[in-house]
């Protein structure tokens, strides 16, 4: 289990977007510090709600902003961003059910990829029209 870090190169050009990037990594590497000093489960628990809450808020911000823009692959999108909600809500209640069983490092691994992956393959889909929206003085950003 290792620390992400954001680099320039996940930037999609949105500040509310990128911070919002910045905000999910942060949560992540909160967990990871969490669970190296063994902290109680009540303390993880709560960290592992807010990450619920606020992928929520991300993906309605993010999709408000495609919607705006006319991002072509916005249905896409937002299918991708309900399949990781929907595992995301399963992790947690698998937590809840039973945190000593709870496998950390599969959590973990699949919140690294999905952000990893989604910021850089999917959201970068959107620089391009964001970039286009900026030309044409565009008000897409949110």
């Amino acid at each position: 289990m290792t620390l992400l870090h954001w680099k320039a190169n996940m930037a999609v050009g949105n500040a509310a977007i990128d911070g919002d990037h910045k905000r999910l990594i942060d949560l992540f590497n909160r967990l990871h510090f969490m669970a190296l000093a063994g902290d109680d489960n009540l303390a993880v628990a709560d960290v592992l709600e807010e990450l619920l809450v606020y992928a929520r808020v991300h993906f309605a911000r993010e999709e408000a902003m495609m919607r705006r823009c006319a991002y072509p692959g916005l249905a896409d999108h937002q299918r991708r961003h309900r399949e990781f909600a929907s595992r995301l809500r399963g992790f947690v209640a698998d937590f809840h059910a039973n945190p000593e069983a709870f496998d950390m490092a599969a959590f973990y691994d699949f919140l690294a990829d999905w952000l990893l992956v989604h910021v850089l393959d999917e959201d970068m889909k959107l620089v391009p029209h964001l970039a286009a929206a900026r030309s044409h003085a565009l008000t897409c950003t949110g």
